[in-house]
């Protein structure tokens, strides 16, 4: 993991020193990583399974990358996305890797260089290792995250789902999974709009509690995550409902 680390470090600052945001990654350490990047910003269909989301962090109040690595993640990608709103997939998935900002919760980039969500999903430790396969991290991360939040009933793993409605046309939904044998717990975050169903983030999480369960569902309704909502400002509290959908306490 330290190698891995060091190499991401390396990258976030070769893209904070270009000129432009717009350094060429030709560092044979460092080729993968352009590569998925430029993979998934030309998937589409894969773009359009996420929402947006702001660079500035719920906890830390401030940037958790710079304006040139938001611009060298968006370059050549269509929609209206300016610093500090950008899209989430990039951000979280790619950006997150990038960030060398200390959370209340470590850095961002842990979520990726760990077992612990794969491991929440029952898949093998490795699966969202950024190296382990040439198949672009965000695209990983969505092919086990979209069904959790499309029908988290239907996975025998989830421990808990909360819907923060917003109207009646759109719920924020929060998905909470765990796997019994090794206790791992992740915490899944999206937008869903009837069969419009976006991620915004997802990360591994401590164990669940008969406590923190009604804690959450006592918190009142807003945007959670870094969530850049279309029509009001991220974090903010709306006037909406707070529905379980499923809980196993």
């Amino acid at each position: 993991m330290e190698g891995i680390s060091s190499i991401l470090t390396w990258i976030e600052l070769a893209i904070s020193e270009s000129v432009d945001g717009r350094a060429v990654l030709s560092d044979l350490d460092a080729v993968w990583f352009d590569e998925q990047v430029v993979a998934s910003k030309c998937d589409e269909v894969e773009m359009a399974k996420w929402a947006s989301s702001t660079v500035i962090d719920d906890n830390v109040q401030a940037p958790v990358f710079s304006e040139r690595v938001f611009s060298w993640l968006h370059y050549g990608v269509s929609g209206a996305f300016n610093f500090p709103i950008g899209h989430a997939g990039l951000m979280h998935v790619y950006g997150y890797l990038l960030s060398s900002v200390e959370t209340p919760y470590g850095l961002k980039r842990q979520r990726w260089l760990t077992d612990d969500f794969a491991k929440a999903f029952g898949l093998k430790p490795s699966f969202f290792f950024p190296t382990a396969s040439t198949v672009p991290l965000m695209q990983r991360v969505a092919s086990a995250v979209l069904p959790l939040l499309t029908d988290p009933a239907a996975d025998s793993r989830t421990v808990l789902a909360v819907d923060e409605v917003v109207d009646w046309r759109r719920r924020m939904r929060t998905v909470y999974i765990c796997d019994r044998m090794t206790d791992s717990t992740a915490l899944v975050y999206g937008s869903v709009s009837g069969d419009d169903v976006q991620i915004v983030t997802a990360f591994p999480i401590g164990p669940m509690t008969s406590q923190s369960v009604q804690d959450r569902l006592a918190e009142p309704a807003r945007y959670r995550y870094n969530y850049a909502p279309p029509d009001a400002e991220p974090g903010s509290h709306f006037d909406g409902t707070v529905q379980l959908v499923t809980s196993a306490f």
